[in-house]
């Protein structure tokens, strides 16, 4: 969904005053390029709503004594939350500046119903905000993240593994339950946005994220704003085809998918189909692989050439992808990994001798461990972007 010319000066506008604040009005038309008028309008609509405050710089000497703008942090607030893949709905509440004020983990009881569990999250955020003691009229939005296929603009999800099928309007559920206006997204896009907004720092407006877990996923930022197409939809980077012929089945429907190769359920399935062991269920997969990962430390050969085809295929993605959108960085999420360098070594080697040579080495590219806590973090960038760029 493209924002508006208001809508996207004003997000920039609040993005550099929560990197620089305090900071003067003369401070902003430098950090955003906006003309002195547009500073002067937006800020005084801020101002009227309450979103930022002014306050007197510190004595500088003789002259008029300057204001700086900066977020208001009391008050007023977002509340993010994630379900991840083993039932945990990680939640937190944050102030206009992103400052965590309350952090919490509930244990999502079963469900196969959208509706189901639209009622329990909304029942999960309502103990959570009555825990902290911030009352809902003073949360802004609520935002929501899901292992699922979903449809961002419209608020719908499509698909959960192991949910019932068809469309669920997933943020209308909770918030006429809740009583805050509540955004939904998938949750790789939330890792996404996390990375942006509270990241270890030096991203770009342009980046992409690829997480790599029990599936694949990616997110794309251009000019400062994520990426979506045109129905919605988030990347489905782990279903590009990367052995089109006579590739591995994939739960999809198609054959020869990257995550079919790469995830961390593809080396589990091919681990346990060359050993003649039983395929964990998927609640238990993340322990297994810690087991597997043990295995490799100690020079299981197995378990070292499962990960380093998954390298070397990914290596083969990533060039195509650089090949087509030309990003300025590539953060890869992933989990932690002994003998790493040797498997980073794989995936540049494949990925050097796929890319177009003149991109070759221009883009750079991070790898970090994956917290689970980024999730949390990204459902309440998703909710402090949109007011942000609305209110």
């Amino acid at each position: 969904m493209r924002l508006t010319d208001h809508e996207y000066n004003r997000l920039l506008l609040l993005k550099k005053l929560r990197a620089h604040e305090p900071v003067s009005r003369t401070d902003l038309i430098g950090l955003t390029g906006l003309t002195g008028g547009t500073i002067t309008a937006i800020t005084a609509q801020l101002l009227a709503q309450g979103l930022i405050i002014e306050e007197r710089s510190p004595d500088r000497g003789t002259g008029r004594p300057r204001m700086d703008l900066r977020l208001n942090p009391r008050d007023r607030y977002v509340i993010g939350t994630t379900l991840t893949a083993e039932g945990k709905l990680l939640t937190q509440i944050v102030n206009l500046r992103g400052e965590c004020i309350e952090s919490h983990v509930d244990e999502m009881p079963p469900a196969t119903r959208f509706a189901d569990l639209a009622a329990n999250v909304a029942r999960a955020l309502a103990g959570v905000l009555e825990k902290s003691g911030v009352q809902r009229g003073a949360i802004y939005r609520a935002g929501v993240g899901l292992p699922g296929v979903v449809d961002h603009h419209r608020g719908v999800v499509t698909y959960i593994a192991s949910f019932e099928s068809g469309a669920f309007p997933f943020a209308a559920a909770v918030e006429s339950a809740l009583g805050i206006p509540t955004l939904v997204d998938n949750n790789t896009n939330l890792l996404a946005r996390a990375e942006y907004w509270f990241g270890a720092g030096g991203l770009s407006d342009d980046f992409t994220l690829l997480a790599v877990d029990l599936g694949i996923g990616a997110a794309l930022y251009k000019s400062g704003q994520l990426v979506t197409g045109a129905h919605g939809i988030e990347a489905e980077f782990g279903h590009i085809k990367i052995v089109p012929d006579a590739g591995r089945a994939c739960h999809c429907g198609g054959a020869g998918c990257l995550q079919t190769y790469c995830s961390i359920s593809a080396v589990i399935e091919q681990y346990c189909l060359r050993e003649g062991v039983e395929m964990p269920g998927i609640l238990s997969m993340r322990g297994f692989f810690r087991e597997l990962m043990v295995r490799y430390a100690a020079g299981d050969r197995t378990i070292e050439s499962l990960l380093m085809e998954a390298c070397r295929y990914l290596g083969i993605a990533v060039a195509n992808h650089i090949t087509m959108q030309d990003p300025e960085t590539i953060v890869v999420l992933g989990p932690d990994l002994p003998n790493f360098p040797a498997l980073r070594s794989a995936f540049a080697s494949s990925l050097s001798r796929s890319v177009y040579p003149s991109l070759r080495r221009r883009t750079r590219v991070h790898f970090r461990v994956k917290d689970d806590q980024n999730y949390a973090r990204g459902a309440v960038a998703l909710a402090l972007e949109r007011v942000f760029a609305e209110r």
